[in-house]
Parts: structure tokens; C-alpha cells; sequence
């Protein structure tokens, strides 16, 4: 048994002996040949105290950088071998050492005297291009510019060291201001004395700047810089929660112009503010020309509120709608038919957009107030004037002297027609089945009586020649009660969509003005935008129920286009059809327009509008104007209930 204990263990020995023979302490092969190492290490040099841990892989194995060292007022520019700038790849085949790569900053110091703005330090690499800061602030003085030792200083490049530079200033005068509000700062102006100053724009949600004035109380006129330093305090006016317009009017002079001296021609020069709005849309003292607009609104009114028209000098966007000269302010009141809820002409156009897609474009409409020359003139709408243009009615629209359906035309089914020294065959035209004239809007006629066109006249009445007969075919396929014959030249979803709006508001003045159309170049008339919805609801019928703009007989003519479609059975049955796809988007657009929230958001500035038109007092103008606008929604709703029942829904 020994004998076999000594052999086994004589075995074991042998085998731990062969195995030693094999083994490479230091991570090498045995080829046969020679022995062949596996794995290599990286080492690091920062230069610096700070130790970079080592990396040892597989020779041939992907190898990645480790986090870039930190040295202060260096960058780190790399890793270098042998000079040259490492590439982690894959591990070399034997150990190496690499070094890390420095560029020292250099530091930029600003040095702006006692009480001036504090610029903090820049740092630069050698050769890179100073940015010099904004201009430095110090009361009481004017920045002339910077210096470096001594010498003026405009910018170039960082040199190899640190440098300072000194800000040069001018002693001068200065106004500051009080505002007596902590969210409304105002930079002093700082100026020489005698040089010219204009007023700085000052926007405070909730208020209106009406001046500035000094200790005494008197105004201050912004022209030219006092001699000696002034302190201002704010004169403020208390608005409402609704965007405010400003409209200041001018005469050849500069004098003001009177508001009541204002026509419907010619234009008055004015200047335009919009505040108390989000500060994209705000503007300050925007050039402008401003006269009367409307028809029956601006005659026949029951008090001294009228609309207006303003024509910017330049092209202006206002709360973001497409940029256009040309804007009108509504004042929503129909005579002689009451409006006292300033919601019908805002709900009709905004619901078109919301709900209608069938009508193409029709106007935005924002409330406003408005004050002229200082003086508050109430609650308007801001819409876009109806034109041709880009976010408009958007079709070209050119003078022609052939081929005339190669452009597009925007009119007005218009009983105001032939007033104001109108010519036929220029300004309007008429045709046979239909009571009223169609006024021509674009190609503007305007443009041909100032000889701006670049058509004669007689060449521009060719054009709107051609345009009547287009027009008698879509009035006569209408006036036979022909659907078939009538999609032939209309656009059958725009003709629907506007007359379910128009049915929906019981709208008096379908039949009889601002109606417009539009024929695209080598297509179809469409019917829109949508306008003119003061005379509707309950101002032009206390009853919610029945067919109102293609009934037959009324006093007040329904509109020839829809008394006769609705007697073909075709064309009933796509406006029920319609009908059906958006009832319940129309409730729905009035349960967001109105309700207890909107009320309470309005009231104030409602009620101010109504306590000054219509000699109330405050509380009980809110109070009334909640009411009315309560009483509109209910006979809104009972409206499309009606329509739901009519309509087969």
C-alpha cells in the first residue's frame, strides 16, 4: 500500500511540475517557438496631481478614452503619444504611457467704475476673437467705449496673457422713474443735455402709461434731454382685462383730429397702440390711417359708437394673424334691432372657423377696447378686412385684358350697391333674377378710377363683363332651384356650410348685403367669408323655431340663392346630411363660448362698455350684460334643437 501511496504521489508531482513549464506568469503563450503576451496596459500623465486609473485589455480589443482631467484655467485638449494625438481604437500591442495635452486660458477683466453695470470675466484661448459685452449702465454717466492700456479698444483677438479693459465714460444727465409698481421697472435714460429723447415703451398688464410727470404734476414732453438730472413719476389709467388699443388722430398739422370729425372718407393720419396683451402682440405708436366703415352701423345707429377701418403704413400682424395693412374695428350694434351682448358677430365668426370647414376662410375676431385720443369709446371687434391677400381670401387677382378666367374675383351680394356715386359696370354690376347689384371687390375698381390699374377702364370693364355673365349663370341655376346645374359653377361644401350658419342665426342680412363670393382662377365660386351676423338671434327674430333665410315673404328679403335651393329636394337633403356631422360640434363651441366662467371672465369690461353707451352704472350693466348673454345661449340651444328636429337628426 505505501509502495502505491508513493507512486500516486510521484504522479502529482510530475503533473504540477508540467504544468508550471506552461504557465506565463505574465499573461504570455507558449507558440512553440517563443512565448507571446496577450494583454497590454495604458498608462496616464496628466501633469497634474491628478491620477488617471490605468487600463489593461485584451491586445486587439476595442478601447475606450477615460473622462477628460480637469485643470484650472486649462482646457484639455487630448491625449498625446510621442507628440502626436492618441486615437482609442483597439489596445496596442505592447504597454505605452500617454500624456495629457493643455491650452491655458487667459481671463478677460471689465472694469466699469463705481456704480457701473458688473460684467463678469471672460476666458480666451490664445488667438481667439473677443466678444465684447452690451454695453455697460452708470447713472449719471454716458459709455464712450472701451480701452486697454490706454489706448481705445473695439475688439480682436485674446493675446497670450491676461488683460483688463476699462470702460471710458462722459459724465451726462439723467431721468429716472417711478412707477410705483414692483412689476414695472424703467431704465433711467441717460443723455446729454439738449439731445433729443423719445419715451420709453412701457407695458403694465392691467394699466395704461397716460403720461409721465415731474414733482409738481406737470406733463413731461419728450424732446429733448434736460439740464440737469429730473425724476418722472408714471401717471397711470386702470384698464379692463381685454387687450386695449390706443388710436391717437392727427390732422396735416400734427394738431389732434376730433373722433366726431372722422367720415367714412377720406383717411385721417393716426398713430396705434396695442397693450395690456401678451408681449408678442403688443405694439407702440405704429403709423396708421384710420376713417369710418360700415353701412347701416355707421347711419342708423342708436347711439354715438360707429366702426372703423385702419389701414397700417406697413404690413402688421395683429395677435398673430397674417401680416396685412389693412384691419376693422366692430362696434356691434345694429339698428334698429338692439345688441346688447356684444357676442353675436364674435360667435358667428369664430364658430365658422371651429366648426364650418366647408367655408374656406373667414375672419379671426378678438375683443378690444378701444380709446381715441384718450378718451374710452367701449368694447369693439378686431377682425381682419375683408380682401383679397395672403390669410384672406387667398386667390390672385388680376386686371386682364383677355382671357379672364385665368385670375380670381371677390364680390358682395350688396343692396348698399349704388351708393356714394357708384358706377355700373365698374364698381358693381347686376344681374336678372336677383333684387340687388354685386359689388366688385378685387380686382379693386378703386385702382382703375385712380388710374393705378394696369388696364384702362374700358379694358376693366371688358373683365367685369365677362365676370356678370359667370355670375348670371350661378344666379340663374340657383334662381330655377337646379342643384345639379348650380355645383356646375359653385363649390357645393362652401354654399352648404354658409347657409346652415347663416339659417342657424337666423341672419337678416343674408339676402340683402354682405354676402360675399369668390371665384378662383379657372374654377368654381365659393361663398365666403362669412360677415356681417349684427342683425341675428333675437335681434332679428324673437322666435328660435322656423326656417328664416330661405323663407319666402319676409319683410326684409331672404336671400334668392337659398329660398330657391331649399325647394330642391337634393339640396335639402345635403344640408340635413351636413347638418348631422356637426350639431353636436356646434353645442359644443357654445357650451365653450358661453358659460358661467366666460361670463364672470367679461363681465367688467362688458358692463363698462354698456354703463358708458347706455348711461347704466357698472354693477347693473354687469349684471345686464350676463342676462342678455344668457338669454342668447338659450336661444341658441333652442335653435339647434329646432334644426335637430327639422333636420331629421
Amino acid at each position: 500500500m505505501k509502495r502505491i501511496a508513493h507512486c500516486l504521489l510521484l504522479a502529482v508531482l510530475l503533473l504540477c511540475a508540467l504544468a508550471l513549464v506552461g504557465c506565463d506568469g505574465d499573461n504570455k503563450k507558449d507558440t512553440g517557438t517563443e512565448t507571446e503576451k496577450t494583454t497590454a496596459t495604458i498608462t496616464f500623465d496628466t501633469g497634474t496631481d491628478e491620477e488617471i486609473p490605468s487600463i489593461t485589455s485584451r491586445i486587439g480589443g476595442k478601447i475606450y478614452p477615460p473622462a477628460d482631467p480637469e485643470r484650472e484655467g486649462y482646457r484639455f485638449d487630448g491625449w498625446l503619444l510621442d507628440g502626436e494625438l492618441f486615437v482609442f481604437d483597439v489596445m496596442p500591442a505592447s504597454d505605452l504611457t500617454l500624456h495629457a495635452a493643455w491650452t491655458k486660458y487667459y481671463t478677460l477683466r471689465f472694469e466699469t467704475g463705481e456704480g457701473g453695470t458688473v460684467i463678469p470675466e471672460k476666458t480666451y484661448i490664445a488667438g481667439e476673437t473677443i466678444e465684447l459685452p452690451a454695453n455697460p449702465a452708470r447713472a449719471h454717466y454716458i459709455f464712450l467705449g472701451w480701452t486697454l492700456d490706454g489706448a481705445p479698444f473695439t475688439g480682436g483677438v485674446m493675446p497670450q496673457k491676461d488683460i483688463s479693459l476699462k470702460a471710458e465714460w462722459e459724465e451726462a444727465v439723467t431721468i429716472s422713474f417711478v412707477t410705483y409698481a414692483s412689476d414695472c421697472i424703467v431704465p433711467s435714460i441717460v443723455a446729454r443735455a439738449g439731445e433729443t429723447i423719445e419715451p420709453p415703451k412701457v407695458n403694465r398688464r392691467g394699466f395704461h402709461l397716460n403720461g409721465w410727470k415731474t414733482a409738481g404734476g406737470a406733463p413731461f414732453v419728450f424732446d429733448t434731454m434736460p439740464e440737469s438730472d429730473l425724476t418722472l413719476y408714471a401717471d397711470w389709467m386702470e384698464l379692463t382685462n381685454l387687450p386695449s388699443m390706443f388710436i391717437d388722430l392727427f390732422d396735416e398739422s400734427g394738431n389732434t383730429f376730433p373722433l366726431s370729425s372722422v367720415q367714412k372718407d377720406p383717411y385721417v393720419a393716426s398713430r396705434i397702440s396695442l397693450e395690456n396683451t401678451e408681449d408678442e402682440y403688443l405694439l407702440y405708436n405704429l403709423q396708421a390711417e384710420f376713417k369710418g366703415r360700415g353701412n347701416g352701423s355707421w347711419w342708423d345707429i342708436p347711439y354715438d359708437k360707429k366702426g372703423y377701418k385702419i389701414k397700417f403704413d406697413k404690413k402688421q400682424s395683429l395677435f398673430g394673424r397674417e401680416a396685412n395693412k389693412h384691419w376693422v374695428i366692430i362696434a356691434c350694434v345694429s339698428s334698429p334691432y338692439p345688441e346688447t351682448t356684444m357676442s353675436r358677430n364674435y360667435l358667428a365668426y369664430n364658430m365658422a372657423n371651429d366648426v364650418f370647414d366647408g367655408i374656406e376662410y373667414t375672419t379671426s375676431a378678438n375683443w378690444i377696447d378701444v380709446y381715441v385720443n384718450g378718451e374710452y369709446r367701449g368694447v369693439y371687434l378686431l377682425c381682419e378686412h375683408v380682401r383679397v391677400g395672403d390669410g384672406r381670401v387667398d386667390i390672385p387677382s388680376d386686371y386682364l385684358t383677355s382671357d379672364y378666367e385665368n385670375t380670381g374675383y371677390l364680390i358682395e351680394y350688396d343692396n348698399y350697391a349704388r351708393d356714394g356715386g357708384t358706377e355700373e359696370g365698374v364698381d358693381y354690376f347686376t344681374v336678372s333674377g336677383m333684387r340687388f347689384p354685386f359689388t366688385v371687390h378685387s380686382p379693386d375698381p378703386e385702382d382703375v378710377s385712380d388710374g393705378k390699374a394696369t388696364v384702362t377702364k374700358a379694358e376693366y370693364m371688358k373683365q367685369i363683363a365677362w365676370l356678370k355673365g359667370e355670375t348670371q349663370k350661378l344666379c340663374s341655376a340657383a334662381v330655377a332651384s337646379d342643384w345639379t346645374g348650380f355645383c356646375e359653377y359653385a363649390d357645393a361644401d362652401s354654399f352648404i356650410d354658409m347657409y346652415i350658419l347663416h339659417e342657424l342665426f337666423k341672419n337678416m342680412d343674408t339676402g340683402y348685403s354682405s354676402f360675399y363670393l369668390y371665384k378662383k382662377p379657372n374654377g368654381k365660386f365659393y361663398a365666403g367669408p362669412a360677415w356681417d351676423f349684427d342683425a341675428t338671434c333675437m335681434a332679428s327674430d324673437a322666435n328660435p323655431t322656423g326656417i328664416f333665410v330661405a323663407a319666402e315673404g319676409r319683410a326684409v328679403p331672404s336671400s334668392e340663392f337659398y329660398v330657391n335651393l331649399y325647394k330642391n329636394a337634393a339640396f335639402k337633403q345635403a344640408v340635413k346630411a351636413r347638418w348631422k356631422e356637426i350639431s353636436s360640434s356646434v353645442r359644443t363651441f357654445l357650451d365653450e363660448r358661453l358659460n358661467d366662467t366666460v361670463y364672470e371672465t367679461y363681465k367688467a369690461a362688458m358692463g363698462k362698455n354698456y354703463a358708458k353707451w347706455l348711461n347704466r352704472t357698472q354693477a347693473n350693466a354687469e349684471t345686464q350684460w350676463v342676462a342678455d348673454v344668457k338669454a342668447l345661449k338659450t336661444w341658441l340651444v333652442a335653435r339647434v334643437d329646432w334644426l335637430d328636429k327639422e333636420w331629421k337628426l
